[in-house]
């Protein structure tokens, strides 16, 4: 009776070995896949930023200089997001992309939240330069 009791409490010693073994490896996971998902983050962020700087150095002062008050117009602005929308994503890996979609977050809205936040922190840098 004493060694069927033993190779009991083994059994259920291992299983619950078993158990918290796994459910460990789900919870590195869990980290492991919000790593990914900053990681993800990061580089459209990085690359939204890089788009930005291209668009100012290439667009926007001609646009501007080509309006009499220097200022551009709303259909201006809306033709910039959406070059801002199109050379972001082609900057931006595939699985990355994937990732992001599939943790249902708003790449539009982020690379367009990230797109104004740095353009108001160039024109921040220009004022105070100035």
């Amino acid at each position: 009776l004493l060694n069927y009791g033993l190779q009991v409490a083994a059994t259920l010693l291992i299983t619950l070995i078993g158990v918290l073994g796994t459910y460990l490896t789900l919870q590195l996971s869990k980290n492991a896949n919000l790593k990914n998902i900053n990681d993800a983050q990061k580089e459209l962020i990085r690359a939204a930023k890089i788009t930005v700087g291209e668009l100012q150095q290439t667009m926007v002062g001609e646009l501007k200089a080509a309006n009499a008050d220097g200022k551009l117009t709303a259909q201006e602005i809306a033709g910039l997001r959406a070059k801002l929308l199109d050379k972001t994503m082609e900057k931006l890996s595939a699985p990355a992309y994937a990732l992001l979609s599939a943790a249902s977050v708003d790449v539009e809205g982020l690379i367009l939240g990230v797109g104004e936040s740095w353009i108001e922190r160039i024109k921040k840098n220009s004022a105070a330069a100035e």
